[in-house]
């Protein structure tokens, strides 16, 4: 049995930085160049793009093939509808700059995609 029995040295790591020189973590992101919020409109935009080829691609394409009779439109129509509200869904929270819920429609489209 493994008993814990407490450290009789006390040990110091030496610290890599200085304490009395305060150095701001701003200078060091701005000499980066990255511009985040930049980015992120780039990427926002890559997304819905990519929202609406998932759309075509995996839901709607698959889904015009598979109707052949009423009784299999009746079974994926219900699926391409509700992917056509996520990627509208998609859009309205991409005009309105809802991060968030564009993220999440994002992620039930993918779902749907992938049951299609």
């Amino acid at each position: 049995m493994n008993i814990n029995t407490p450290i009789k040295q006390v040990t110091a790591v030496p610290s890599p930085v200085n304490a009395e020189e305060s150095v701001s973590q701003e200078p060091l992101i701005q000499e980066a160049g990255i511009e985040y919020a930049e980015l992120w409109r780039v990427i926002r935009g890559v997304l819905v793009v990519w929202a609406v080829a998932v759309w075509l691609l995996l839901v709607m394409m698959p889904g015009m093939q598979q109707i052949i009779d009423i009784g299999s439109a009746m079974l994926h129509l219900p699926h391409m509808f509700i992917g056509l509200g996520l990627v509208g869904a998609i859009f309205a929270s991409y005009s309105l700059r809802s991060d968030a819920h564009l993220l999440w429609f994002l992620g039930v489209l993918l779902l749907i995609a992938g049951w299609m």
